[in-house]
């Protein structure tokens, strides 16, 4: 029997969240649809477009990713502190944003202050800019109709509701992510990270070059500088490279990194480490996670599955996850965790809360994580 989501998505509380929905049928909607020889991938960016939108309104972080054939995979945080921040008059805003009381025209100073005065009204549409549910519902509705319209079609685009699953501390969020920009690598439509359209890393990493080529670092940093292994080398700018090496936390002033700094990536998505603007999601730095999510892939596709680097080890530990079991973690992430994803305390902890003596997940929580 399904566990309602309220049990386990709560209003008012801070949590990540790994969404997915598939097309009906798990037809090819977003691509190459055999079955009727025409290309939908012109979707994929409404579909991006749409959660850069929805990201802007919502007190909701988009934390990762990635729009396949037939179905989208994101991770969000909801962010109840920024959602208390927020006047009457922010929310009102807002929500006049989500649905104009004019189609396509933006709200009027007056129409803001109207709806800003009723306060319950007020109320309850606080609640819902800090939904999952409200956030996936205007992500799968848009595009559900404006899909069907091109068709001249009725009825479902998406087969169900959306899933969803907790994930519920950092090395269950580094590697659900980690699993997600993988995605057009491990189907094939895509080579290398930087070359996989449609994906929170691809945003990242451009928004990183772009980042380091407006402030590239003087000589003497430059010349101290020390790869630490092959990636992305074809992406990154050559002031940044040493041979072909990826260009790694130490060829950028230290100060970049640190917690309380300026971002590399200035994008609408969530910072992968915090800054002075924004609260980040990992306690990583951005290259760090670049190197962990490219040796990631290339374990995926290496012929001796299982074989860890040893440079991995320091950033696996860091976020409590097990070097040894990192790559089928990864690699079957979809299939290992259902409700939720976790340390095995935690999904304990989980359990207790609502209610369940057994959940899939927990053999592979402790294989996982430490």
């Amino acid at each position: 029997m399904a566990l309602p989501r309220s049990r386990y998505v709560k209003e008012g509380e801070e949590g990540v969240f790994h969404c997915y929905s598939r097309c009906v049928r798990r037809a090819f909607l977003c691509g190459y649809d055999a079955a009727t020889g025409r290309d939908f991938s012109h979707r994929k960016k409404w579909i991006e477009d749409r959660l850069r939108f929805l990201a802007s309104i919502f007190a909701i972080d988009v934390c990762a990713y990635a729009i396949m054939e037939n179905h989208p995979h994101t991770v969000l945080r909801t962010r109840p502190d920024i959602l208390a921040s927020w006047s009457n008059h922010d929310v009102a805003a807002r929500w006049l944003r989500l649905f104009p009381q004019k189609r396509n025209t933006a709200p009027l100073e007056q129409q803001i202050q109207r709806l800003a005065e009723l306060t319950e009204r007020i109320s309850v549409l606080r609640k819902r800019l800090c939904s999952v549910s409200w956030f996936m519902a205007q992500l799968n509705e848009f595009i559900a109709r404006k899909a069907n319209k091109e068709d001249n079609v009725k009825g479902r685009f998406w087969e169900s509701r959306f899933k969803c699953q907790v994930l519920l501390d950092e090395a269950a969020t580094a590697s659900c992510m980690v699993y997600v920009d993988l995605n057009p690598i491990r189907a094939g439509l895509a080579s290398t990270p930087e070359n996989s359209d449609f994906t929170s890393i691809q945003e990242r990493i451009r928004a990183w070059r772009k980042k380091i080529v407006e402030s590239s670092p003087d000589t003497d940093t430059a010349k101290s500088t020390q790869p630490l292994q092959q990636a992305f080398a074809a992406d990154i700018p050559p002031q940044c490279q040493k041979g072909t090496g990826l260009a790694t936390p130490e060829m950028v002033p230290a100060t970049d990194f640190s917690p309380g700094s300026q971002s590399h990536t200035d994008s609408w998505l969530c910072p992968i480490q915090s800054d002075a603007r924004r609260r980040g999601i990992l306690q990583m730095s951005e290259t760090e996670y670049f190197a962990l999510l490219d040796r990631s892939g290339r374990m995926i596709r290496a012929d001796k599955p299982g074989f860890i680097d040893a440079s991995l080890e320091p950033i696996l530990h860091r976020i409590g996850a097990i070097p040894e079991a990192w790559n089928q973690t990864v690699s079957h992430f979809g299939s290992a965790f259902r409700l939720a994803a976790g340390k095995l305390s935690r999904m304990r902890e989980f359990a207790d809360r609502v209610e369940k003596t057994w959940f899939t997940g927990l053999s592979a929580a402790r294989s996982a994580f430490t």
